[in-house]
């Protein structure tokens, strides 16, 4: 049977390049232990001299290795044993026992190494020569090293392919009171006999019932790979939703003379996803907008490293904003990512390539005419490779609605573009008959020579816009005249602009104006989308804040509503405002701390969706102001129309105040009724610190995410204190890093001393064992705080 085996613990690593760290006997001195996954380029503080240039965040090049002393026993003829290294960035060469056994070279997509005839019983060397040191490569932040998980899979030699079960809902019926499932299966026969096996599959639900058994015979020649399929019905089906994501388990079994050989088992969810040219986006048949996010692949103080911890962090927060996709930009992501985007309900775009064969300037975002390195490198003989195992690799995840096969690709434009884009969209329609494919195109209506082609745009199954309002009048049209043009395609945009700015940074001299106006892009773009149902919806750059496409001294780029500590910033809620209609949300803003600047005007903006607020400041009111959206004319009379207490047509709203000390008072109302109040108030010194921590209980390799706030001795948010934080960790746990969304803060992650910033830090420790684990935080003027957690 198959046994899959996580062997993460126990590495060795050096930042240089000898021929004979692959030998089985070379000299370990000079090597350090640590565990993976492991991102080297976090080890070190951003250097303005490295060759990653901005793109690339300052990041640490160059070339590595990892070894590692795995003892496998109990080895028989009968089977086959595996490698799977989830992500290596990038071009890796993988030794056994000093000799060569394997490889990859893109840096994002899952790859397994046979090591069948390399390894012995007892103690085996595992070297990974790591080659990140032609750079710039990537865009943006790419990391370098082992930086996803690695298993040890051993298998019988018949069995399941890797990845080799594909389940699709063939469709519901009459009433989605019946859904057709099609499950396929593909297995290979390793050894020198030809065999008669059975398939079978077992379908349960959430809560552990079987709702579905079916099963299929299967001959294989020796050396031969086979595909089996069976088409089972679920009656009264649990639809999965981005509202409602509910998760099913299917268990798949290779069964020779009765006897159960390879066991392969997953989650899924039944539902349907299309798009429609007038319809939009439909999941299960019913017009869904996408409220989507891109999405870089980093989470902040570890680098390229995405626990799924982290990610189920940051991606809840997406959620409560009413954010309902994730747009993997711009290449194949972490599969917890997408395990979370399944349970959470978010409607993925799964995006394979940041370039073709054209490669882009790293550093100037566009392609370039001088040597350049990236993913282009390996295109020609390996992106049938790439894309196959990203579409057989996530093929099963219900969240997963779309394929990308590219982004801002400059064959767009070249006359073998349409070439390359029908290649690749054929290798998704020969794997994967259940769901559309698109790319991300960025010169809809740009100027000659870099204008898409119509050719290539027509060729897309549903093209993908990004910035629609980019180009001369599309600012105000956006998708019009491409609707008007081809009524029968299909839209969806791929990248327009989200909010950002700097949390807590309420200088009026941001990029763009600063924060009274930093939401305006994005509102003239959600007004037309949102009224519009042939507009499938938006993934808007960024949902977070990443690492890389900077210019020095800061390490990132400042586009999202959170930021790399994954702290909410005043454009959060703005999104939150327009996007969940489940909840209330009235956010007042800017924190009321300006001292020696009495008399100046500022601008006071509410992001809501109450019908209208009104505004006082120390009990005197100061005015009210209101919107709708999408707006709605009379329906019996044009006198249905008075009565409205509409102010404005941007989707937040703003008020000029004269600055003095004390207390903004903001009260929200719906049909007439108080619905939500917001109070910020001048705030003294910090005298005390707070803090929360996501879990108080988790397993062992799990993180405990604590977030650090300062206040006043009136307990109030003290929103522009920035002292120097130090962390004790005591237990069986060390200390991950520390991070609070300071993307100029160049000091290293993984210090146990770091500035908070505007009022906020987050200090993450990963447990090594069972345990009681005590974590203290101390100020620079003194104020501490401690947290005990507990580790299973």
């Amino acid at each position: 049977m198959r046994s899959t085996k996580l062997i993460n613990r126990d590495w060795l690593f050096r930042l240089e390049d000898r021929k004979e760290f692959g030998e089985e006997s070379a000299n370990e001195q000079g090597f350090r232990s640590l565990d993976l996954p492991h991102d080297w380029s976090v080890d070190y503080e951003p250097d303005q001299n490295e060759k990653t240039g901005g793109g690339g965040g300052y990041g640490k090049s160059g070339v590595a290795w990892y070894r590692k002393h795995l003892t496998i026993e109990n080895i028989t003829e009968n089977e086959k044993i595996y490698l799977c290294f989830e992500g290596v960035y990038m071009d890796s060469t993988v030794y056994v026992n000093g000799r060569e056994a394997g490889g990859h070279g893109y840096g994002y997509t899952t790859f397994y190494v046979d090591i069948t005839s390399y390894v012995k019983e007892g103690e085996n060397v595992i070297a990974v020569r790591v080659n990140n040191g032609l750079v710039p490569n990537s865009r943006w932040y790419s990391g370098s090293g082992i930086y996803r998980d690695v298993y040890l899979v051993r298998t019988e030699k018949v069995h399941f392919t890797h990845f080799g079960v594909r389940v699709a809902t063939n469709g519901l019926y009459p009433k989605q009171d019946c859904a057709d499932l099609q499950i396929k299966a593909m297995v290979t026969n390793d050894s020198d006999v030809p065999v008669h096996i059975g398939v079978q599959h077992k379908l349960y639900d959430a809560e552990g019932n079987l709702v579905s058994t079916s099963g299929i015979a299967l001959y294989l020649a020796a050396g031969e790979t086979g595909d089996c399929m069976v088409r089972p019905q679920v009656q009264g089906p649990h639809l999965w939703t981005d509202e409602a994501p509910y998760l099913y388990t299917l268990v798949s079994t290779v069964v020779r003379d009765g006897e159960a050989i390879d066991e392969f088992s997953c989650r899924t969810g039944i539902r349907t996803a299309t798009f429609d040219a007038d319809k939009g986006f439909l999941l299960n048949g019913k017009t869904v907008k996408i409220k989507g996010m891109c999405l870089h692949h980093d989470c902040g103080m570890t680098g390229a490293v995405g626990y799924r911890d982290s990610w189920e962090r940051r991606l809840k927060k997406l959620k409560d904003m009413g954010c309902n996709g994730v747009r993997c930009s711009h290449n194949p992501p972490v599969p917890a990512l997408l395990d979370l985007c399944d349970e959470l309900g978010f409607l993925v775009m799964d995006e394979a390539f940041d370039e073709w064969l054209l490669a882009k300037n790293k550093t100037d975002n566009y392609y370039s005419e001088a040597l350049a390195y990236g993913s282009s490198m390996f295109f020609t003989n390996h992106a049938k490779e790439d894309l196959t195992t990203m579409l057989r690799r996530d093929y099963n995840h219900p969240s997963v609605v779309i394929w990308s096969i590219g982004n801002e690709i400059p064959e767009q434009s070249s006359n073998d573009g349409v070439k390359i884009l029908k290649m690749l969209q054929d290798i998704c329609h020969s794997e994967d008959t259940s769901r559309m494919v698109t790319s991300a195109c960025d010169n809809i209506a740009a100027i000659e020579p870099i204008r898409t082609r119509r050719e290539f745009e027509n060729a897309l199954d549903v093209v993908g816009y990004n910035y629609a309002g980019r180009w001369r009048e599309r600012a105000e049209t956006f998708y019009e005249e491409d609707k008007t043009e081809f009524p029968e395609r299909r839209m969806i945009g791929t990248e327009n602009p989200s909010a950002g700015g700097t949390r807590g940074d309420y200088s009026g001299d941001g990029r763009r104006g600063g924060y009274a106006i930093a939401t305006m892009h994005h509102e003239a773009l959600w007004r037309y989308t949102a009224s519009h149902d042939f507009v499938s919806g938006d993934y808007l750059w960024t949902g977070i804040d990443y690492l890389g496409e900077t210019r020095w001294p800061s390490r990132g780029a400042g586009c999202g509503p959170i930021d790399t500590a994954g702290f909410e910033k005043d454009t959060f809620y703005y999104f939150r405002s327009i996007w969940n209609d489940k909840e209330t949300t009235l956010h007042l803003l800017p924190a009321w701390n300006f001292k020696g600047q009495e008399g100046e005007y500022k601008a006071v903006i509410a992001y809501t969706n109450c019908q209208y607020v009104k505004l006082y400041i120390n009990g005197r009111f100061v005015g009210e102001r209101g919107y709708e959206c999408p707006r709605f004319g009379c329906t019996k009379s044009w006198l249905d129309c008075f009565g409205n207490r509409y102010t404005t047509n941007d989707l937040h709203l703003a008020w000029d105040v004269a600055y003095e000390p004390g207390t903004l008072r903001a009260e929200g109302y719906i049909d007439g009724e108080l619905a939500a109040v917001e109070e910020i108030t001048t705030t003294g010194a910090m005298t005390a610190l707070k803090a929360e921590v996501d879990k108080t209980v988790n397993k062992v390799d799990g993180l405990f995410q604590i977030e650090l706030s300062a206040w006043d001795a009136d307990g109030r948010f003290v929103p522009d204190a920035c002292p120097m934080i130090s962390c004790e960790v005591e237990g069986p746990a060390h200390l991950i890093g520390m991070d609070a969304g300071d993307l100029m803060d160049l000091s290293l992650y993984g210090n146990a001393n770091r500035k908070m910033f505007n009022g906020r830090l987050l200090a993450t420790v990963q447990a090594d064992a069972p345990g009681r684990i005590t974590v203290k935080l101390t100020a620079e003027s003194g104020e501490t705080v401690s947290v005990t957690v507990k580790a299973e």
